[in-house]
């Protein structure tokens, strides 16, 4: 295995293709990022009799700041307690380096659930290992990064599943299949309310301390553990630490790390929206009407640079317009399909249809009409919908190239709001801009520190 280091993205894996599990094998799945959704995926895993967590990673040994309270203790020593305790064993081997991992070939999965900037690279060399995938929302950081994801998936024959769970969700099934179906008569447009992005502790005002400090003793030894932990993402001046962007759950509020609440949660109801109008593997023509507070100094500084108010709308080539904002400026966080026949509202746990379809059930679909995918075989629990493709021989629920598709409209209101753009323009069958160069050069993500993909 190569040695932890700042400029050292080299890798020691050739090209292999996933290994299949007969029915009677376990899958021996590895957690690649020890915080609040790889506890929560982890645990999922766990419950699986056919899964066997055998390792935990991540450059943080334990700290007390994650959560959505950022007061709850993780951190690969804290996973490996939890994991041992479960299978009541002391066996769960504990890596700061994901590398180890990749190099063991008695993994068959990973689970990336580390910050944004860490999904491709990590992704891609699992792929190249001949893992198999599991990986969080948003996909990736920038756009270039999900085709480097489509082609090692495709290369390496393996199962890839994007963490975007609403997929599994019975409520947003049957919502797409009643809108692809025609139930609501014409359909021209939606409302899209996004929640605040509250797994980062900053709204709770956890910490706001932009004040450029000393790398924290959380992350020991200093030098090794901190060049692993921010990786591909470039460092600041006099390598500062900024406790407002680096605590382990306020990565999200920095570009250089995550893309904010855009991100966040359109990666879930935009996957939704593509869902349900038959573009997963398509997308917009425009993201236009783009108004947020990106550039105003009382919200946003240089570290922390997301939006946290805006608005914008996602149009496609039919005329079909969606109106995005964030939960304060649309006032509910869900999808509302405003069709001929009504309007019909999902969110999670809720499915709210138009009166002319309050006597409609799922089983009036015919034979002949649209039937999504459906996960009642792993009951609707999208990790469990996962392994299950593994041993198949299948892709799942949301694959990498429908993962790619909604992470990039993420990415395109985002560059939009940070050139100051109102409108652009852009073409899903090139995957570029039109007619903005400036734009389109913000497609392609540059790695730092020597990692590439």
């Amino acid at each position: 295995m190569a040695a932890v280091c700042g400029g050292c993205g080299t890798f020691n894996i050739g090209k292999a293709k996933g290994r299949r599990p007969a029915p009677s094998d376990t899958l021996n799945l590895a957690i690649i990022g020890c915080g609040p959704m790889g506890d929560y995926n982890m645990r999922k895993f766990m419950d699986d009799p056919r899964v066997r967590i055998t390792h935990v990673c991540d450059p943080i040994a334990e700290s007390s700041f994650h959560g959505y309270d950022a007061k709850t203790p993780h951190g690969r020593d804290v996973f490996k307690r939890n994991v041992d305790k479960f299978y009541g064993t002391t066996a769960t081997k504990s890596v700061a380096d994901f590398r180890e991992v990749l190099d063991d070939p008695s993994v068959d999965a990973v689970q990336i659930t580390t910050g944004d900037h860490w999904h491709a690279i990590i992704g891609v060399e699992a792929m190249k290992a001949g893992k198999h995938v599991y990986c969080q929302k948003p996909m990736t950081l920038g756009i270039s990064e999900g085709w480097a994801m489509i082609s090692a998936a495709k290369d390496h024959g393996v199962t890839f599943q994007v963490g975007s769970q609403q997929r599994s969700a019975k409520e947003f099934r049957i919502a797409a299949e009643i809108i692809r179906n025609g139930l609501l008569g014409e359909c021209r447009s939606c409302t899209i309310g996004l929640c605040y992005a509250h797994n980062d502790g900053v709204e709770s005002g956890y910490n706001r301390d932009c004040t450029p400090s000393a790398i924290p003793d959380w992350l020991n030894p200093k030098t090794e553990m901190w060049n692993l932990y921010l990786g591909p993402a470039l460092h600041w001046e006099n390598d500062a630490y900024i406790p407002a962007i680096h605590a382990p759950v306020c990565w999200r509020w920095n570009s250089r790390t995550g893309n904010g609440s855009i991100a966040d949660w359109g990666a879930h109801h935009f996957d939704i929206l593509q869902w349900a109008l038959g573009t997963e593997l398509s997308g917009p023509v425009a993201i236009e009407n783009v108004k947020t507070d990106i550039f105003d100094p009382s919200v946003t500084n240089r570290y922390l640079d997301q939006a946290k108010s805006y608005q914008f709308d996602i149009v496609y080539d039919n005329g079909f317009r969606a109106h995005v904002g964030d939960e304060g400026t649309i006032g509910r966080n869900g999808l509302k399909f405003h069709g001929e026949r009504g309007d019909l509202f999902v969110a999670r746990g809720k499915l709210e249809l138009p009166e002319s379809l309050k006597s409609w059930k799922e089983s009036d679909l015919k034979g002949s009409d649209v039937h999504l995918y459906n996960n009642e075989h792993a009951k609707g629990c999208h990790e469990m919908d996962f392994t299950d493709a593994v041993y198949e021989g299948r892709q799942p629920a949301c694959p990498v190239e429908i993962g790619h598709r909604s992470a990039t409209i993420c990415h395109l209101a985002n560059i939009a709001a940070r050139l100051g753009r109102t409108s652009v323009k852009w073409n899903p069958q090139t995957e570029r801009f039109v007619g903005d160069e400036e734009a389109n050069k913000r497609i392609f993500l540059k790695h730092h520190n020597g990692w590439t993909i």
